[in-house]
């Protein structure tokens, strides 16, 4: 029943047998799990094993280095195994992790080493088409310049040095794994009974990862710790509230397939490129039996094996349909929504078994809450909380909550009884189940990745051609949403929608980058009496002209 919870939050549900601290389960799988592969990459292969040493002895080079308790490192790299060894090694050394997207673009990495008052920053030099050293020094002032790996920015005056994976020639730059190990070797008093005690120092609470993600200003990330997590989160989160997270998933998962973490032994596989030749002939090759991919990512993948006649059918999850434990599809009337979640709350606070089909009358639910998490449903304007089956805005509370978003107040963020608003519509019903119908904000959501249209309207005034741009959302059935743009054009000046993307690709991420570029006069545009457009006006009225595509517009 949806109604009104006390202050008694439910028991956090029971995780490993150890205290849950990123180093005890690194320890934990490498002691149960040893030769298995953990990771591979190409010819790249590691075994849990392998992990632990690994991390371990960049651990000790970056105490060798000075970074310590509460150090804030970030973390620019793609979806890697140095990406995972680099956070492992952040964790053991009790330093506070901060995860850098790979679409950032110089403004957005500037604001964010500035704002997440970031110390250290261990990156990749290129990804794909990016080159992140170019990148670097256009977003930190005066690092072109610099001559010493000491940095003092005044800019970015926290920044004390960067390491840098891959090539890169500047003097500024630290040498990836090497500079690690060397610093580790300088130092031989910090030894692995020394690494022990670092570790026996960190505690459950202590925040261990921050992921950045959109905010509802002109500054488009916001920041919410966690303690020790898998994850990033630009809101801080406590390593407890991190492992104990994956352990309570597992019985949503179906009984066939371990979840791919260090908690079952599974085995994490990295594609070299996320082009889909690269994608599929690692599954093929590795034999995976599970996907974590976006709709839109999955359908392109089908799509080329169906094209190349290879057959996929042995992958068990994340790729097609639902399917139930004996492999038959699960038939559209009887599918549920999907899971919800967000960053706030470290993933999923809504899930139910991928392999259970909706109970008759609950298609379209999109789960029951997971364990220690408290739901509720309130009106938007009053506060007060609903019916079951009424639709409203939805709260969430319990101990997978990010910390708060960094350099806010608590209460600027979650209520006094500790709930958090998600500025999603929903609704409970009578079994716990939700059902989802959008977003009470402005955010747009788009491949489960958020957008602040405060951001990108920002963006688009800096173009001198823009006297105004408003920037919405549309619904598209693979993406969930699509980013649109109205542009005013400023007098005397003329402007293609081409151009303005160019334009805003070397300001914000590409996914943040508006699908559809609509120009309008002024007087087009409905209005509020303080000459605000009222955009959801303004969507209903271009609501036939952007019918929803499918495809990948970004691709």
């Amino acid at each position: 029943m949806n109604q009104p919870i006390g202050l008694q939050a439910p028991p956090i549900p029971q995780g490993p047998a150890f205290p849950p601290t990123l180093p005890n389960l690194v320890h934990d799988a490498a002691r149960r799990h040893g030769e298995r592969e953990y990771m591979v990459m190409d010819d790249r292969r590691i075994t849990f094993a392998q992990a632990e040493r690994e991390s371990a002895l960049w651990a000790k080079g970056l105490l060798a280095l000075g970074i310590g308790k509460a150090t804030r490192v970030g973390l620019l790299m793609p979806n890697c195994p140095d990406w995972v060894l680099s956070f492992f090694a952040c964790a053991r050394a009790g330093a506070h992790t901060v995860s850098l997207s790979t679409f950032f673009q110089g403004p957005e990495i500037s604001w964010a080493v500035r704002h997440n008052d970031i110390d250290t920053l261990l990156i990749s030099s290129s990804y794909l088409n990016n080159d992140y050293i170019e990148r670097l020094e256009r977003a930190l002032p005066g690092l072109k310049e610099h001559t010493t790996t000491d940095l003092y920015l005044p800019g970015h005056p926290y920044l004390r040095r960067i390491v840098v994976f891959g090539e890169c020639g500047r003097p500024w730059a630290m040498n990836g794994e090497q500079s690690l190990i060397e610093a580790a070797r300088s130092r031989p008093q910090i030894d692995d009974a020394f690494l022990a005690k670092v570790e026996d120092g960190i505690a459950p609470a202590d925040w261990l990862i921050t992921i950045c993600t959109s905010g509802g200003g002109a500054y488009p990330w916001r920041g919410c710790p966690h303690r020790v997590a898998l994850h990033p989160l630009y809101r801080p989160r406590s390593q407890r509230s991190n492992l104990h997270r994956p352990g309570f998933l597992l019985d949503r998962r179906p009984e066939h397939e371990p979840d791919p973490m260090a908690l079952q032994g599974a085995c994490l596989c990295f594609s070299l490129s996320p082009k889909p030749p690269d994608v599929v002939g690692m599954i093929v090759r590795e034999k995976v039996s599970r996907l974590s991919l976006w709709p839109a990512q999955t359908a392109g993948l089908a799509q080329y094996a169906e094209r190349q006649g290879i057959d996929l059918s042995f992958v068990r999850s994340g790729l097609g349909g639902p399917r139930d434990e004996t492999g038959e599809l699960i038939h559209p009337d009887r599918r549920v929504g999907g899971m919800m979640g967000m960053t706030e709350c470290f993933g999923m606070h809504s899930i139910d078994k991928q392999t259970t089909a909706a109970p008759p009358g609950k298609t379209g639910h999109w789960g029951r809450r997971v364990p220690g998490v408290e739901r509720r449903v309130v009106d938007p304007s009053t506060k007060q909380d609903l019916l079951p089956g009424q639709t409203g805005e939805l709260y969430i509370r319990g101990h997978t909550l990010m910390q708060g978003y960094y350099k806010r107040e608590r209460e600027e963020v979650f209520t006094r009884d500790g709930w958090f608003a998600t500025g999603d519509l929903a609704a409970l019903d009578d079994d716990d189940y939700i059902y989802f119908h959008g977003r009470h904000t402005e955010m747009i959501k788009t491949s489960g990745a958020n957008v602040s249209p405060k951001e990108v309207e920002v963006a688009l005034m800096g173009h001198p051609a823009v006297r105004e741009a408003i920037v919405f959302g549309m619904p598209e059935p693979v993406k969930g949403e699509i980013v649109v743009a109205v542009v005013v054009p400023s007098d005397g000046h003329s402007v293609e929608a081409v151009e303005l993307q160019g334009f805003l690709r070397d300001q914000v991420s590409p996914y943040k980058v508006p699908h559809d570029v609509i120009f309008m006069s002024f007087d087009e545009i409905p209005r509020t009496g303080s000459q605000k457009a009222r955009k959801r006006d303004l969507a209903q009225m271009l609501a036939a002209r952007l019918a929803p595509v499918s495809g990948d517009p970004d691709s």
